[in-house]
């Protein structure tokens, strides 16, 4: 390179034109950082502008296009801002370039490509994260939904153990369990109203004897339709049939007293001594005992009415069976 081809060659507004480029640079980086970390941000879910995501992605984009201006002044425009200078030297004095300055321009590019480079990892980094976090939340989305399945079938599995609880298993009406809570309840109840209310106590005679002569698949069978039987003579929605035990039966029958209740059971004794197995093998006969509690005849507590009907079964059974006996 001779002088005169650098005289020809060197621009007086050298320095208003990096000035720009300058101004340029510092505008852009920001507008530029925002835009990344806003797409970035809203690809993990958006911003919380309500709250604290507006001043947190503020100072997210503030410190980044600080580090970037500061990299792009260190290494690109204060080369040029020395070779500006070197350049407005070569204007006002026809001299030779330095070998020095020649070399600066292949090693000027290279810190370009680097700082290229760089940014280039810098947003692959970043979309990697993006990916990841994505990831990540998809995990824990099923994982999330995995567990709201498991929680909605050991609440079906609870329901059903409750139920199972208050439930007996072969015959499919209420257990003692659920009996026990349902006597406690109607008897404050009938006192709270000064009401009625009859329990009976129901045990088929000789069952032992005829499960050993008809096998228990027969026995079974039997205590079944002694349930069904009572399902259907007490269908009032305050009713209630369980089995204690055995072959013991048990009703709960709210506003009933010993007339009332007396002439039911009657009726469901005879059904009972009519009713025939499938095979036609055995008969059946119940024993029962019916205590009433009433305003005239109250009792201290509900085990002592359940007691009384109790103590009239056991006279029933020592009278012959087959037959009803009312508490004293």
């Amino acid at each position: 390179m001779t002088p005169d081809s650098l005289a020809d060659s060197p621009d007086p507004a050298g320095p208003r034109r990096l000035g720009s480029l300058r101004l340029r640079i510092t505008v852009a980086v920001p507008l530029l950082t925002a835009l990344i970390v806003g797409l970035f941000e809203w690809s993990l879910g958006g911003v919380d502008w309500k709250h604290e995501g507006l001043p947190r992605l503020a100072w997210l984009v503030l410190l980044l296009s600080a580090a970037q201006l500061l990299l792009v002044e260190l290494l690109m425009l204060r080369p040029l801002q020395r070779l500006a200078v070197a350049c407005e030297a070569m204007a006002s004095a026809p001299v030779t370039v330095p070998v020095t300055a020649q070399a600066r321009m292949p090693v000027f590019t290279s810190e370009l490509d680097r700082i290229g480079e760089s940014m280039r990892r810098a947003r692959g980094s970043l979309w990697q994260q993006g990916q990841e976090v994505h990831e990540l939340r998809r995990d824990l989305a099923q994982q999330r939904q995995l567990l709201q399945q498991a929680h909605t079938a050991l609440e079906a599995n609870q329901r059903e153990l409750a139920s199972l609880a208050r439930v007996d298993a072969l015959t499919g009406i209420a257990n003692q369990r659920a009996f026990d809570e349902a006597l406690r309840r109607e008897f404050k109840r009938a006192q709270r109203l000064r009401g009625l209310l009859a329990v009976a106590v129901l045990d088929l005679d000789q069952f032992k004897q005829f499960n050993q002569t008809h096998g228990a698949a027969a026995g079974d069978e039997a205590l079944k339709q002694v349930a069904g039987l009572l399902n259907e003579r007490f269908k009032r929605d305050t009713d209630l049939v369980a089995r204690l035990g055995g072959e013991e039966f048990v009703a709960l029958l709210p506003g009933f007293g010993l007339a009332e209740a007396q002439g039911v059971l009657e009726t469901l004794r005879e059904e009972v001594r009519a009713l025939r197995l499938p095979d036609g093998r055995g008969d059946l006969t119940v024993s029962i005992g019916l205590a009433a509690a009433s305003p005239a005849h109250p009792y201290l507590s509900a085990q002592a009415l359940l007691q009384a009907a109790d103590e009239a079964l056991y006279i029933a059974k020592h009278a012959g069976r087959d037959r009803l006996s009312l508490a004293a």
